[in-house]
């Protein structure tokens, strides 16, 4: 089968060209065998899933661990109505995906998935299947902020802190990797009805993600140099890569972005089989010009959020500047 650039869902080194990322996850291999508890919260088509997905493929093979790798994408929001109904939904989620990554849980999660309707009896649960499994267990939440109720799902990370704080006593997940747009530290929680929006995330007790998940020009050549090699066609890697980083600091959507247009519509128009760096700039002005989801992603979101629209506004358009701080909450989504 003939590789490709791949611009939506999972990367597959098999199928699709990529970025050598080998140093990254191992980075984030080392935070998970440590037995760290980190949430990996980036933008919309960053690599977080592949990147789950890849760690996840990687625990399996050193035989010491059994993966959890789970998804809150398209589960929608009735689990989320009640405590009851996310306590038993959540341990169907880990029955059905125990059935690809540890069938012999799935007979015993299934049995005892009857009564379970508290956040306490979940608890309990988990130092249950904990002793059951003959490895230590990871779980990863793909798509962690799918919830419309932050008050439950911070009932749910405030389960998992007081079982990491007390994991010396009671059994618990030897890590927990959360993944999603946000941080869920910054999730904001009504402690009343009548309150107003507060933060108040119980997910201190996790380590930063430091590692730099944008592409820098070093591991979007190996990529380049295989295409290239694959294809019979002619470009310099150092060079290309380089120019692509310089238009898109290293989102990984855009480099694939860019490459797929360079091979899939701009070389079949040329006689000669080869990249440069004009036909780089001449796929960025295509791209700018085009409708695509990670694009309508981003104009929806400052539609969505006019004191975000006005910040970018003055940023971009107005070029107004002055002093930022992470601390503005306006600021903070807009990163």
């Amino acid at each position: 089968m003939k590789k490709k650039f791949n611009i939506t869902g999972l990367c597959f080194p098999q199928e699709h060209y990529m970025a050598d990322v080998s140093k990254k996850l191992a980075r984030t291999f080392n935070m998970v065998d440590s037995g760290e508890y980190f949430i990996i919260n980036r933008p919309r088509q960053y690599g977080k899933t592949t990147t789950l997905y890849a760690i996840a493929d990687m625990l399996q093979k050193t035989g010491e661990y059994t993966i959890l790798n789970i998804s809150f994408e398209g589960i929608g929001d009735d689990i989320f109505s009640d405590e009851k109904v996310f306590s038993a939904g959540f341990v169907r989620i880990l029955e059905r995906y125990a059935e690809a990554y540890a069938p012999a849980l799935v007979n015993w999660i299934s049995e005892k998935n009857k009564g379970i309707d508290s956040i306490r009896k979940l608890s309990s649960f988990v130092s249950e299947l904990v002793r059951q499994a003959d490895k230590k267990i990871v779980l990863m939440i793909d798509e962690v902020d799918k919830s419309s109720n932050n008050q439950l799902f911070i009932s749910f990370l405030a389960m998992l802190r007081n079982k990491y704080l007390e994991r010396h006593t009671f059994k618990t997940f030897h890590s927990v990797v959360l993944a999603g747009l946000h941080d869920v530290r910054s999730l904001k929680l009504k402690l009343r009805p009548e309150d107003e929006q507060k933060f108040n995330s119980p997910w201190n007790i996790a380590s930063e993600f430091t590692v730099d998940m944008n592409l820098q020009p070093s591991e979007i050549r190996p990529m380049l140099e295989e295409y290239a090699k694959d294809r019979a066609v002619e470009l310099d890697a150092v060079a290309i890569a380089e120019h692509l980083f310089h238009y898109t600091s290293g989102y990984p959507f855009l480099v694939s972005k860019l490459c797929k247009v360079l091979d899939e519509q701009i070389l079949p128009e040329k006689k000669e089989s080869s990249w440069t760096l004009e036909d780089v700039d001449i796929a960025v002005s295509m791209v700018v010009k085009e409708t695509n989801t990670n694009f309508d992603s981003l104009i929806k979101n400052l539609e969505n959020n006019p004191a975000l629209y006005e910040l970018v506004f003055k940023k971009l358009v107005d070029v107004e500047y002055q002093g930022l701080s992470i601390h503005d909450p306006t600021v903070s989504m807009g990163l």
